[in-house]
Parts: structure tokens; sequence; C-alpha cells
């Protein structure tokens, strides 16, 4: 047989090979083998909720990791899977404690070579800003994914399973590195800083206003919508309790007293302002004495869609308007969000620029 027919036959024998796989000679997706290695730490929320078969009435968190894991269906063709309980409870209830607890046991797993990355299971309420504070916190040498559900396990068509076995096929995918922090629902792949749930009921409760998502996941692995975006800057987590920060929601007839009472022993304020990040002329008044303290204040929009840039008013204004009060720019950041990062960034002293350099980084995708 001369060489140009054994190549023909060769190609006519790999054809047929593919087509009896049901594939095609274009690039397929590739199940991940079952050496990779995947840490869930679980903390609870609805995804481990327990209650009647309508999903209508259950309680949170009273489901096992263990428990979790054995109702996957064919997991151990994708990855083998280890679990670690860091906490049972509501996603209302995740505090700083459990913060740090979550970010030491994702150091570990990121230590150890055999894990390709981390699944943290959480409720849907405020599943968002745990996701975009481990992006701050942790370096991206791994993926981790944040998810979550909207029908407890024990629901009729439970949206859990297919949820993290999502979140499973990503952080194994070869294609998820250098992603760091992402947040998978519904089939769908999100960056943390620009998700957000929008609504209460639905299983695709959560969206991207501002930059939509970055992937999908539907089929045996993710596909991206593009490469990777930059990571934002690290800040330490230091050892000392976080710095305390009041959330000013503005609302027409808002008074001086009822802010003062809301931001009383603050080290820094948020304010989820009306339209571009207005207030009331009595909001004003107290949030100017607070600059007069020198206490840090970040401009957000309540109804967290819009980007916000601030910059600090020259001695020589006098404007009645909001911009005389000196705030920073909350950029792209839900109120909720931009707290985590001006928590972050006030473990140490830092000027009204540096402050404005960091949501600058991290307010966006930009």
């Amino acid at each position: 047989m001369g060489e140009g027919q054994a190549l023909h036959k060769s190609t006519r024998v790999l054809a047929a090979a593919m087509l009896l796989a049901g594939t095609t000679l274009h690039a397929q997706p590739v199940e991940p083998t079952a050496t990779s290695q995947v840490r869930i730490l679980a903390t609870g929320g609805t995804i481990a909720g327990k209650g009647n078969a309508a999903g209508t009435s259950y309680r949170s968190g009273a489901v096992s990791v263990d428990d979790l894991i054995a109702a996957l269906p064919g997991v151990d063709k994708i990855a083998r899977v280890t679990g670690e309980q860091i906490a049972n409870v509501p996603s209302s209830d995740m505090d700083e404690t459990i913060w740090r607890k979550l970010h030491a046991r994702a150091l570990e797993a990121f230590a150890d070579p055999d894990v390709a990355g981390v699944v943290v299971t959480h409720g849907t309420d405020t599943l968002e800003e745990t996701a975009f504070l481990l992006s701050l916190i942790l370096p991206p040498t791994k993926p981790v994914v944040v998810v979550g559900a909207m029908r407890p396990s024990t629901a009729v068509s439970a949206d859990g399973p297919q949820n993290m076995l999502d979140a499973i096929r990503v952080v194994t995918s070869p294609a998820s590195s250098g992603r760091g922090v992402m947040v998978v629902l519904n089939d769908t792949i999100f960056d943390p800083r620009s998700v957000t749930k929008f609504d209460v009921n639905r299983v695709e409760a959560f969206t991207a206003p501002s930059r939509g998502p970055i992937g999908h996941v539907l089929g045996l692995a993710p596909r991206y919508f593009g490469p990777p975006q930059p990571q934002p800057e690290m800040l330490a987590l230091g050892e000392a309790k976080l710095p305390r920060i009041a959330v000013v929601y503005a609302y027409a007839g808002q008074t001086e007293d009822e802010v003062r009472d809301i931001v009383r022993n603050a080290d820094g304020v948020i304010v989820a302002g009306v339209g571009a990040g207005g207030v009331s002329s009595g909001a004003r008044k107290a949030l100017r004495a607070l600059a007069d303290k020198n206490i840090p204040m970040v401009t957000t929009p309540r109804q967290g869609h819009g980007d916000i840039r601030r910059s600090e008013p020259t001695p020589a204004a006098k404007s009645d308007d909001d911009d005389r009060v000196p705030t920073i720019g909350g950029r792209e950041l839900t109120p909720a969000k931009a707290r985590i990062l001006l928590m972050l960034a006030l473990q140490q002293r830092r000027t009204f620029a540096e402050l404005q350099a960091i949501f600058d980084r991290a307010g966006t995708t930009n």
C-alpha cells in the first residue's frame, strides 16, 4: 500500500471511529478525568435545605455535605470529591467567623497539588457577597466556584445537584485557569463583581445587569464567552476584627437624625443613593458631619446597577448639592459588595485617593 493510500485509509478509520462515538471532526468538550480532585466547602443554605416536595416550606442547612455529594449522579466520573462542613446556616446568618474559616480552608486546598479547585455551597441570599469577598482575598491560582440552589434538596426537580455538578465541571476544566472565583447557577457562569440575585423564587434568579454572564455549562465542560478578565488586586485578611461599615439606604424625605442613628460608631459608610447616588438634604447634613471627622464614605446606586464615579470636591465649591460631600465612587458595585470592599480596605489607614483607586480597580471589570 502506498503512503498516500495508507494516509487516506487512516483518515477514514479515524472519521468512522468518531462517527460511532457521536462526534465530528470539530473539537468537542471532553469530560474531565476522574483523577481530578475537588474540595467541597459547605456552608448550608437552600441547597442543603429539607422540607416538603413542593419546596414551599423547608429548613435551610439541614443536609450534610456528605449527603449532598452522595446525591450527585455520576460525580465519580468527573472528579474525586471530598467535602468539609464549614457551617450549616441560612446565608442571612453568614458572618465574619464563617468567612475566615472559608478563607483558611480554601488556602489549605490550594496548597494541595492534587486539588484542582474548590466548590463552596452557599445560600443564595448573600451568595454574591461571599463570592466577591473570596475574589478579593484568595489568589487566582486555582478556580473557586460558589454555588447555591433556589429549591431545597427534597423538592421535586431540585436544582442543587445539577448546579453542583456544573460547579465541579467548571473547577476541573482547563479553560477555568486564571479565572479565580466564579458563581455558577442555572447553567450559567458569572463574575462575582457583576453578579446579583434579582428574583426570590425562580431558578433563574441571578443576573449580571452591567456585564452579563461570562459563560455557560450546557454540556460536559464550560464554555466561556471570552478570555479571563484581569483579577482584582488581592487584599489581605488581617487577624483583627473587620471594621464596622454602615449602609445608608436613601429614600424620599430621609431626615438628618435617621442617618445619624444608622452611622453612629461606624468606621465607614456606604451610601445607597437614589438615581446616580443622591440623598435628601437632611441626609446630606449628617454625611457632611461624617466627612468632617474623616469617615470614609462610598456612593453606590440603591438599584444596584450603574457606574458611580466620584471625586473629592474642591474647598472653593459652595454648591449645596451632594457633590459637596466627599465620597468615593463605588463604581459598578452593589451597596452590599461595596461594604465588603470597604471593610477590607479599611483594615489599614488609607487616603481618599488610595481608597478611590481600590474601588476603581476592584469595582469594575473594565
